[in-house]
Order: C-alpha cells, then sequence, then structure tokens
C-alpha cells in the first residue's frame, strides 16, 4: 500500500540516467554510492507509473517519499489526504530565504555575529544573481563562489572557509543540509601564536600617559578580547580578591562569546594601577570615551603608541596582547585547563596553540651546564 521508489538522476557517457538507489548488503539503502545529482520518486498510480523531482538532498527526498506514500494510502482509503502535495508546495526566493535567516540570526546571536552573517551572505546571494532558490544551487556553484572568494577576493584560505561554514548553514535551514560536504575546500593554515617581546612592552609601555597605561596593562595581563575591555565596567572588579570578571551588559547590547561569562584573578600589580585610574562621573565604564560612552579607538591609540617608541606600528594589535598573556601563563607553568578558563576558550586545542617555544631558546640552550660541558 501507497509504495514509493527512490531514483536518482546522474550523468554517464554524456547522457543523463535514471537510477534506483542501490542497497547495502544489510537492506539499507546506499545514498552514498551514486555520484552528485538530482533525486526523483516514483509510484504506480491506477495502474500507470509517475514520477516527481525531489530535491538535492537525502533529506528532501525522504520527505518527499513520505508525503506521496500519505497521499497515496489516502487515496486507497477514500480519505482526503492531509498533507500538501509537492508541486503546490512554493520554493522560497534566495533573497527572501536569506533575509528571513538573517533576522533569526538578529534573534539568536550577538550583534558582531549578525554582521558576519549579513555580509557573507549577501556576498553569496550577489554572487548567484541567476540562483531564484536555495534548491537550485548545485556544488559547481559553491565551487565558483570559493574560487570568487580566494582569487577575485583575495581572501586567505582560513576565511574562505568560515565564509563556507557560513554559507553551509544557511543551506542547512533551507533543506540542503549536507551539500557542502564533498566540496573541495581550501588547506586550513594554522598559524604560529605571536607574542610581544619583553623589549616592546618595555618599549610600548615607556609611551604611555597613565590612563594609557593602565588599558593596555589591563589587556596584557587579562588576556581579555577588546569588546571583553570596552565593555568592561567598574563593578566587574573585585579588589579584595584581585579578579576581574567578564558579566553580559543586556541593556548595551553585550554577551560573551558563547554567552558564556567568567572570572580571572589578576596581578596585584594591575589592580593597584586601577584603584588608582580616574572614573569619569556616572559612567560605568572603565575606560570610556571622553564622553562617558564606549571607547572605540583603542587599537588606534595602540598604534599611535608603538609609532611613537619607534616600534613598528602596523605590526600592534590588541589581540597580540591576548596572544602574549597565554603564552605567558603556559610557560609559567599555568595548567592548560586554567588558562583555557581565563582565555575563554571553547576547545583545549585552541589553547594548546600557544604553547609556542621561548623566545630566549637560543640564550638558555647556550646557557646549559653538566655533561655538555664534558664533552
Amino acid at each position: 500500500m501507497g509504495r514509493v521508489n527512490f531514483l536518482k538522476q546522474i550523468k554517464e557517457d554524456g547522457r543523463w540516467r535514471l537510477i534506483s538507489i542501490p542497497r547495502k548488503p544489510n537492506g539499507r539503502f546506499n545514498w552514498k554510492a551514486l555520484p552528485e545529482g538530482r533525486y526523483f520518486i516514483e509510484w504506480y498510480e491506477a495502474g500507470k507509473r509517475k514520477r516527481q523531482a525531489a530535491g538535492h538532498t537525502v533529506s528532501q527526498v525522504r520527505e518527499a517519499a513520505r508525503r506521496k506514500k500519505h497521499d497515496l494510502e489516502a487515496k486507497e482509503l477514500g480519505v482526503k489526504s492531509f498533507e500538501t502535495p509537492e508541486k503546490t508546495r512554493k520554493e522560497i526566493p534566495l533573497h527572501s530565504a536569506k533575509k528571513e535567516y538573517l533576522r533569526i540570526v538578529e534573534g539568536l546571536k550577538k550583534p558582531n555575529t549578525l554582521r558576519k552573517y549579513r555580509a557573507v551572505l549577501n556576498r553569496f546571494v550577489e554572487f548567484l544573481p541567476d540562483k531564484s532558490t536555495a534548491q537550485s544551487i548545485s556544488n559547481e556553484d559553491l565551487d565558483g563562489f570559493m574560487v570568487h572568494l580566494k582569487q577575485g577576493r583575495g581572501l586567505s584560505n582560513n576565511t574562505v572557509i568560515h565564509n563556507m561554514v557560513i554559507v553551509a548553514q544557511f543551506l542547512k535551514k533551507q533543506g540542503r543540509g549536507g551539500l557542502t560536504r564533498n566540496l573541495d575546500m581550501p588547506t586550513k593554515i594554522t598559524r604560529l601564536a605571536e607574542e610581544y617581546t619583553d623589549e616592546e612592552l618595555r618599549k610600548f609601555f615607556s609611551e604611555c600617559d597613565v590612563r594609557e597605561h593602565t588599558l593596555f596593562l589591563t589587556f596584557l595581563l587579562t588576556g581579555f578580547r577588546e569588546q571583553e575591555v570596552v565593555y568592561l565596567f567598574w563593578s566587574d572588579i573585585n579588589f579584595n580578591l584581585s579578579t576581574i570578571r567578564v558579566k553580559a551588559k543586556p541593556d548595551h547590547q553585550f554577551f560573551p562569546k558563547r554567552w558564556e561569562e567568567r572570572e580571572v584573578p589578576v596581578r596585584s600589580q594591575l589592580i593597584d594601577e586601577l584603584k588608582r585610574h580616574e572614573r569619569l562621573y556616572r559612567s560605568p565604564f572603565v575606560f570610556p570615551s571622553p564622553r562617558g560612552n564606549r571607547e572605540l579607538h583603542m587599537l588606534d591609540k595602540a598604534k599611535d603608541i608603538a609609532a611613537a617608541a619607534s616600534l613598528v606600528s602596523k605590526s600592534f594589535n590588541l589581540k597580540k596582547f591576548r596572544s602574549t598573556f597565554a603564552t605567558r601563563m603556559l610557560r609559567a607553568g599555568f595548567d592548560v585547563r586554567t588558562v583555557q578558563y581565563w582565555m575563554g576558550h571553547k576547545s583545549l586545542e585552541t589553547t594548546m596553540r600557544y604553547l609556542s617555544p621561548a623566545t630566549n631558546i637560543r640564550e638558555r640552550l647556550e646557557n646549559l651546564s653538566g655533561i655538555f660541558d664534558e664533552i
């Protein structure tokens, strides 16, 4: 009753053919046995064989078969089908699907994440002006988009991969999950963690005024991200316990990465400077703008100070203070799990990247004593 078969349209010797999905020895369908193609469902109605296109993914063809099976069983029983016929289902235009998806992202994710998703998906939709729906996108379209990102826009391998992850999440919501699974992605480049040398830090901080000294010492001794320092409130600092918290500020649309708050112990050196740090009247921010709002020019300040200290200003960035903190903490003997928590990393693997060799390794090698001196 209501039997529906699965078919796949593939190209062989220059001709398109419909082939039944083969089965594994255990009787289950082997969905990976055939090359890329479009799925169809097949059934018999009143003695006549009928076929219907059923999408590009396994989930789509299964859903189409389920609906058709219910429809056939309802007809045999003489009752009205409660399923909407597949032919009447309207596919949403790609630009409308993007708009609806971004509306969901806006409600569930942080503003910075929304900005990234919007930029990537706008770029994706603009690249595919002839594709009216997500169902019409092929692997060749995705390959072309990656080439466009890499060669046309000059993006790095890691950035291309990040773009494709966002595109894959979008397509999954449109019923095209797994479409990017068989793509030839660029090779991910794992970069060595960077850190400031002692000499660079000495020169940099010697050019800071009192307020700048406290600001960048906070970056260096907490390992906080830029936005975590921007939204640092006086209420986040526990002067008695010498700890600083990263907390959500819903009224200011700030939420920690992955929505996880944390508390980091800091050196008394930083606590002492923060005690002396001037508080701007009525501003909750520790490092506010002159008007008491968010300070949005911390990076510019860092580069200006670096230039004044005769350092290479373009190599100075706020993330490098964070990297220096993680590297120094691990090198000082703190265990990886502890540093992972302080840094707010999701995975231990991310923290392990900061287990880089010491910069003074040559000096330490030369100072080794013992059996080497006797050879």
